[in-house]
């Protein structure tokens, strides 16, 4: 599967805003929506879900959580996201 070389945080929003289009989506439609690796999705859903932003629901699709915007609230620029050490050279 071609992999877009996308930095993470561009890849981090790319998956906010499909997750935004398609309401939820299972690791495996993301991975195919953004022409990248599963494991590089998920990981990055994992991120985004500790950060806040995402949730694994039931059957194991990542939905947006809902929540006030917040200015003070960290975005997929900030650390929990941005900061992520990985080995793969795809990321």
């Amino acid at each position: 599967m071609p992999e877009r070389d996308f930095p993470r945080q561009e890849r981090a929003r790319a998956i906010l805003e499909t997750l935004a289009e398609t309401d939820q989506a299972s690791t495996t439609e993301l991975a195919t929506t953004l022409e990248t690796h599963p494991v590089t999705v998920e990981r990055h859903c994992q991120a985004l879900q500790r950060a806040g932003h995402v949730r694994r629901c039931t059957g194991g699709v990542y939905a947006l959580v809902e929540t006030d915007p917040d200015p003070s609230a960290p975005t997929p620029d900030d650390a929990a996201v941005g900061q992520q050490r990985s080995t793969n050279p795809a990321d």
